[in-house]
């Protein structure tokens, strides 16, 4: 040991050393300042790093060869151990460099995403303006059939963020980054924008705006063409059309209409109620503002649809939408909101039609193409279904309700696993959201794993109190664990939040606690309002057919019960564990039909499946 510290001492291994450990440090921290200023992309620092990394290797090797005093020859194994090191760095930087840069290499140049604009004016109040001026160049820019645009949902998370270009480019997968700025000063404007390469860092095209106030619609205009241009996308003549519209002249109506949408993104009931009274404003200011109609037919909708309130705000926004299109019949807004409505209140066809009529105008319109493919999903389409709601989660990949509805397509197509993975991962976007945290419960239920269901119903209802989906799975979750007490105690909470009528899951419940008379009232009202429901117009999802299956099973009509789950199965009912782990088809497991019926749904998700292989191959699925 005595004689291995001397030779140290002699071959001088410390001070060469400690003179390279420190020139690295520095060369390292110089590199890592100058990409910070100047977005050098993140492979270079990478090569320099495990460069220095690797040469403190070789470094050790010279300083031992050759740091005696006079000369020393270079030895075999001098040169083994210099090559080992060049070949195991080469290793390194192919599998962490050559990886960075094929990410960047499979970035598509047409998949824009429009970083929010910072806002120069002094008052912070102003804030909604360069935020609206953002939506707005990323909704005209939408309109081109040959971009994909991401939207402002995934976006508007990177406001002030410290990330880098090529950071953030490949977090949403864009290949070219739209950034810029926003001054108003008097009645002036100035707009900044710059279009970067986001595969080498490089500006495509930028350009200064200096004009009047009234003029920022022009600008927006401009600036679509320009990185249409720029970008080598086919402009087809009814998109320059579009882009050119404008709905408004008047600045002050503009102003308030931007005031409402910056309410309405906000997606709570008081924010909703906000954006509805600016909306109102711009339309006072301009009664012929059509985005201003198709903005407050969508508030209305959202009282609906998010918000459990009155249907009738349906019928106002049926009325609006209708108004709105009147005035400008290629608002793909206004067929959103029409859309959604007639969705509500169950006239799928329109639904689907008026929503196709928004993608047509507006190709990278997401929220429309996701809602269109979760119309389809609910009607069993599950091949159709899967390739729209995919197509919505590229444009938003941080969509909390997109997320969840890649993943329940995928527990109706069986797949449990991805099913998971999916809602985790919306789940992680945003840990409070109810829906999410009731919905991953509802998973794990499916697989019988009660302990990690209850957590996340206690979860749901710990955030809102008075969650009212929550409560409706608890009660589920108690009968499928057979604590029916518990059970009848949650779906007396859900009923008494919901206002809603018992139905037969509530009595199943009864039925287990020897409430019979109750039970039997309720199922035979619930039977009664199917029939009538199945005589009326012919507008049902295929879960309408087992829950009616379900009621007949509970009532013992055995006959019926296979009856209408045949009807379910035509219709592409295919949540198999569910009929397993559900205890309303107890009276009829015994039947030698029940696991027929069971074969002839896995052979329809084997169906949905393999033509999702040979379509979708970019996709994930399950065997």
């Amino acid at each position: 040991m005595k004689n291995f510290i001397a030779e140290i001492k002699e071959r001088k291994l410390r001070k060469w050393l400690a003179i390279y450990v420190s020139t690295a440090v520095t060369t390292i921290g110089v590199v890592h300042l100058l990409s910070i200023r100047f977005q050098f992309p993140n492979y270079i620092f990478d090569i320099v790093f495990f460069t220095l990394l690797f040469g403190l290797g070789t470094g050790f090797i010279i300083s031992w060869y050759h740091g005696k005093e006079g000369k020393q020859k270079i030895k075999k194994l001098e040169i083994v151990l210099h090559a080992f090191i060049i070949a195991a760095l080469g290793v390194v930087l192919f599998y962490r460099v050559g990886s960075d840069t094929k990410v960047k290499g499979d970035l598509e140049k047409n998949i824009v995403a429009v970083l929010p604009f910072t806002n120069f004016n002094d008052n912070k109040e102003n804030e909604f303006f360069a935020d609206g001026i953002t939506d707005d160049i990323l909704t005209q820019l939408s309109k081109i059939s040959d971009l994909k645009v991401i939207s402002r949902t995934s976006v508007m998370k990177y406001k002030n963020t410290d990330l880098n270009i090529s950071e953030i480019s490949q977090e949403l997968g864009a290949g070219t980054i739209l950034e810029g700025s926003v001054r108003t000063y008097g009645d002036k404007i100035r707009i900044v924008g710059q279009l970067i390469d986001a595969k080498n860092d490089v500006h495509i095209w930028s350009q200064t705006y200096d004009r009047e106030l009234e003029d920022v619609f022009k600008i927006q205009s401009e600036i679509a063409e320009r990185i249409a241009a720029a970008l080598q996308a086919n402009l087809l003549p009814m998109e320059k059309e579009l882009i050119k519209n404008k709905n408004t002249d008047n600045i002050e109506a503009y102003t308030f209409f931007l005031k409402g949408k910056d309410h309405y993104y906000n997606y709570t009931k008081e924010e909703n109620e906000k954006a509805i009274t600016f909306f109102k404003k711009a339309l006072e200011v301009d009664s012929n503002y059509a985005l201003a109609l198709a903005g407050l037919a969508d508030a209305y909708g959202q009282k609906v649809k998010k918000y459990w309130e009155s249907e009738e705000w349906h019928d106002s926004s049926l009325v609006l939408s209708k108004k709105a299109l009147r005035i400008n019949p290629n608002l793909p807004e206004a067929y959103k909101a029409l859309a959604s409505s007639y969705d509500g209140l169950g006239e799928t066809e329109l639904a689907l039609a008026n929503y196709k009529k928004a993608i047509e105008l507006n190709p990278n319109y997401w929220s429309a193409i996701l809602n269109y493919g979760q119309i389809k999903m609910f009607a069993g389409n599950y091949d159709e279904a899967f390739y729209w709601i995919r197509r919505a989660h590229t444009l938003a990949p941080d969509d909390v309700m997109g997320n969840l509805s890649v993943s329940l397509i995928y527990k109706y197509l069986n797949c449990d696993s991805l099913a998971i993975i999916w809602a985790e991962r919306a789940l992680s976007l945003e840990p409070q959201h109810t829906y999410a945290l009731s919905y991953i419960g509802d998973v794990y239920l499916n697989n019988l794993q009660i302990d990690k269901a209850e957590n996340y119903f206690n979860k749901s209802i710990a955030v809102d109190s008075n969650w009212i989906y929550g409560w409706y799975f608890g009660g589920r979750l108690q009968a499928v664990a057979g604590n029916y007490k518990k059970s009848k105690e949650r779906f007396d909470k859900y009923l008494k939040i919901s206002g809603s009528p018992p139905e037969y899951f509530y009595a199943h419940t009864l039925l287990a606690l020897g409430e019979n008379d109750s039970a039997a009232s309720i199922l035979k009202q619930e039977a009664e309002d199917y029939l009538s429901y199945f005589d009326g117009e012919p507008n049902f999802s295929n879960f309408d057919y087992i829950a009616f299956a379900e009621i007949n099973a509970i009532l013992n009509k055995t006959d019926l019960a296979f009856k209408w789950w045949n009807e379910a199965i035509k219709n592409s009912y295919t949540d198999i564990k569910r009929i397993k782990v559900y205890p309303y088809f107890d009276n009829i497991k015994s039947d030698p039909r029940y696991n027929n019926y069971l074969k002839a749904m896995h052979a329809k998700v084997d169906s949905f499946k393999t033509i999702i292989k040979d379509d979708y191959q970019e996709y994930a699925i399950c065997d």
